[in-house]
């Protein structure tokens, strides 16, 4: 069986609890890949933590004796990213220190306390005698059984044999597979230019993506995740509006105006109160695939000034052959 590793974020108040922080890198350090809240004197806090529980497999909310530093929302930033997690559905687990004189604590910690004892499972407490090892390794057991509980990172090894949930039953699955299984030989960003066509991408063949937008409601504004289904057709003509030299994030903000065109009308049949939708953003992971998958099927190729290129400047252009399709697609369309 492959020995997976999960992306776990710790949500709690920066540089409390330093033993037990301790405990937790020692305990997950071949389980897990852990990122934690960082302090709110640095400008980048809020977003840092956004993004880390975005990416995260699951949440590790750390309780102890201090609510945080109150922000201009007027809650702490532990209790920001307890928000951004639920917005997003995140797999929670709790450790939460027992207090034995609970007169003493602050209100807002008591009560933020008792909003995370709510959700009833997966709430486990400490104290200065809790064996935390033990307590961890019952506790991390749990939470991967759990269905919701299905990413984590595998080895090049191990993923040469094991294939995304998600990603099972597509089409294009087995050349998915393999490309992962090079990209973790050679490093994430180097991909092959290549002139030869391992997948075939049907024009008319549909696929689901998720992403995450923001939804206006009535003055409130609330984080959602939602699928759309695309076909190759909609994404060759993203790519037929493109410069001719474009990098990653240049692909990824198409992407996202691609998806932005089509979210207001999706959101609003689930929330029909909503007047406005923004910053729609495609998936990290799915963006992944796709843009694997537009590689294996020749449709773009990367363009480096020579071998020693940093991913960072890496330039992508259509091929020829995506040209090519393009062109019969839209002398079709206008004979049509």
């Amino acid at each position: 069986m492959p020995s997976r590793r999960y992306h776990i974020h710790v949500i709690c108040v920066a540089h409390s609890q330093p033993l037990v922080l301790d405990s937790l890198a020692v305990f997950f350090q071949s389980r897990a890949f852990l990122t934690h809240d960082i302090s709110t004197h640095l400008a980048q806090s809020a977003l840092y933590g956004r993004q880390c529980v975005d990416a995260c497999d699951y949440v590790l909310i750390l309780i102890g004796d201090s609510y945080g530093t109150v922000q201009n929302t007027g809650f702490s930033q532990m209790h920001l990213s307890y928000f951004n997690a639920k917005a997003r559905a995140k797999p929670m687990m709790a450790l939460i220190k027992r207090h034995y004189d609970a007169e003493e604590l602050n209100p807002q910690l008591k009560a933020f306390t008792q909003i995370v004892e709510q959700q009833k499972s997966n709430v486990h407490y400490y104290d200065d005698n809790t064996d935390i090892k033990q307590l961890l390794n019952t506790a991390h057991i749990e939470m991967i059984k759990k269905p919701e509980v299905v990413t984590g990172w595998l080895s090049a090894k191990d993923s040469a044999t094991s294939m995304d949930n998600r990603a099972a039953n597509s089409p294009a699955a087995n050349s998915l597979r393999g490309m992962s299984a090079q990209n973790n030989k050679h490093g994430t960003n180097n991909y092959t230019a290549t002139d030869t066509i391992t997948t075939t991408l049907e024009l008319t063949q549909s696929f689901d993506i998720e992403y995450m937008a923001q939804a206006y409601e009535e003055g409130n504004l609330t984080d959602v995740t939602m699928t759309m289904t695309l076909t190759w057709q909609n994404v060759l003509q993203a790519l037929g509006t493109m410069p001719a030299f474009f990098s990653s994030y240049g692909l990824q903000s198409q992407l996202n105006r691609l998806i932005a065109s089509k979210a207001e009308l999706d959101i609003k049949k689930l929330m029909p109160k909503v007047h406005a939708v923004a910053r729609c953003q495609i998936i990290k992971s799915d963006l992944d695939k796709l843009q694997r998958l537009l590689i294996a099927a020749n449709w773009i190729q990367i363009k480096s000034s020579g071998s020693e290129i940093r991913s960072t400047k890496e330039l992508w252009s259509l091929t020829f052959y995506a040209k090519k399709l393009l062109e019969e697609s839209q002398t079709r369309h206008y004979s049509e």
